[in-house]
């Protein structure tokens, strides 16, 4: 696939949703589908397997809950952490989680497979 960051740049501006993305933003490698796409862990989740089946990526070593650990706590408990947060390093881990950037996705493409860092 010669073209995979332009690929992957058009299929994510279908996925995107207007007042999350403008049409003007550009979108680079280092955006991250939480952080910077404002995707919850359900809207990435749901996106990545529509990425994985056009594009033909094995998502079998892939969890949302990895990048995003507030995907499986509750909603009160994800409240809880974002009171502790500004005084807790422990409640900013839990919110934060770790990267999950396009140019993540864009090397999964060309390997097939999504490959945790």
């Amino acid at each position: 696939m010669n073209d995979t960051w332009v690929d992957l740049d058009q299929f994510i501006r279908e996925m995107r949703t207007p007042a999350a993305l403008p049409l003007d933003e550009e979108l680079t490698r280092d955006m991250d589908l939480y952080h910077d796409l404002d995707w919850e862990p359900a809207r990435i989740t749901d996106v990545m397997h529509r990425w994985a089946e056009r594009f033909h990526v094995d998502l079998k070593d892939f969890d949302v809950a990895y990048y995003v650990p507030s995907a499986n706590m509750r909603k009160r408990d994800v409240m809880a952490a974002a009171l502790k947060s500004p005084f807790s390093a422990k409640a900013r881990e839990l919110l934060g989680g770790r990267s999950l950037t396009l140019g993540m996705l864009e090397e999964a493409m060309k390997r097939g497979r999504w490959q945790r860092d």
